[in-house]
């Protein structure tokens, strides 16, 4: 299918314009800020546990601490989310003038310039990273500041010079939950943070791919190299898919192998990485926009039950 230039599209003639708080707003992506915002809470939720001493009753003061510690922990790296995600846009804000689904945004269409994207992101960027140090500690200081160094300097150049682009911003899309974990004051070596940080990676390529596919003629257009804008036929993409599926059932079980996580969750991430698998296979059969989206949101169903469970089914033995 064909993708007229942003001119002919009804859908990208102008608009009214959406105000200056619309626009600072819709430039931290606040879809993409909110799973940021859940999967850093999760990490601290996941590290309680594996901190102080578990099994004896919290008094309210302490209760009160570890939320704020969650607040400030999440907030932080939303805020770091956000800085990135502005800059990110301002660089591509040619590329998405060509894209139906990015042309109406503030960068793209020039209501907001780069003063302003400047100075957005030098307060979310050191507010953030002070939020970071002040709920947790330096270490999830330093990953935020990596994750939005990796997004920005390394991940979005790429993609437009490989298509292992998707890979590579994968390691910043994965540091949030590894963030909220070593801010809660657990041991980043430890197997749950590390399941955290391997669980969020390998769910990010099938996720991405399925968007890409749906995608592929935009993408092409601005020319972004992502997998399915270079391989038309879609036997790489859809292999990649699958295989990172599979990667993402094994990654799953490591908690449960080491003894850090309980039954409960080990049915939820069999059940819920048998459910990506399948739609990652149907995907490799058939090729198609439909199963892409099925695989999408087979994504989105998994990520959050998933994690959650880790959350909620602990097990010390680890």
């Amino acid at each position: 299918m064909e993708v007229k230039e942003p001119p002919e599209e009804p859908d990208a003639l102008p608009q009214a314009d959406p105000g200056i708080v619309s626009d600072l707003y819709q430039l931290a992506k606040p879809r993409l800020s909110l799973l940021v915002v859940i999967t850093a809470a999760l990490g601290v939720g996941a590290a309680w546990p594996f901190t102080g001493e578990y099994t004896r009753a919290l008094t309210t003061p302490e209760i009160l601490d570890r939320i704020l510690q969650m607040l400030g922990l999440s907030a932080g790296t939303a805020l770091l989310a956000a800085g990135a995600n502005a800059l990110n846009q301002f660089w591509e804000r040619k590329s998405d003038r060509l894209m139906k689904r990015t042309a109406h945004r503030a960068t793209a269409t020039g209501r907001i310039g780069g003063g302003v994207i400047f100075v957005y992101s030098v307060v979310t960027g050191v507010s953030g990273t002070a939020l970071l140090y002040l709920a947790g500690n330096r270490l999830a200081a330093i990953l935020g500041v990596c994750s939005l160094i990796l997004y920005v300097l390394i991940y979005t150049p790429l993609k437009k010079r490989t298509s292992l682009n998707t890979l590579i911003g994968a390691i910043p899309g994965a540091l949030p939950p590894l963030i909220g974990w070593c801010g809660a004051g657990a041991p980043w070596f430890h197997p749950v943070g590390l399941s955290l940080f391997g669980i969020l990676f390998a769910w990010q390529i099938p996720h991405f791919l399925a968007i890409a596919w749906m995608y592929r003629d935009e993408y092409e257009k601005a020319g972004f190299l992502m997998l399915p804008v270079i391989d038309p036929e879609g036997h790489r993409t859809s292999r990649a898919a699958l295989t990172w599926s599979l990667f993402l059932c094994a990654v799953s079980l490591i908690p449960v192998l080491s003894g850090a996580a309980g039954v409960i969750y080990l049915g939820i991430a069999v059940a819920l990485g048998a459910f990506m698998t399948t739609r990652a296979l149907a995907l490799a059969n058939q090729r198609d926009r439909v199963s892409a989206r099925r695989l999408f949101f087979a994504s989105i169903i998994y990520l959050p039950i998933v994690l959650g469970a880790l959350v909620a089914n602990p097990s010390l033995r680890g």
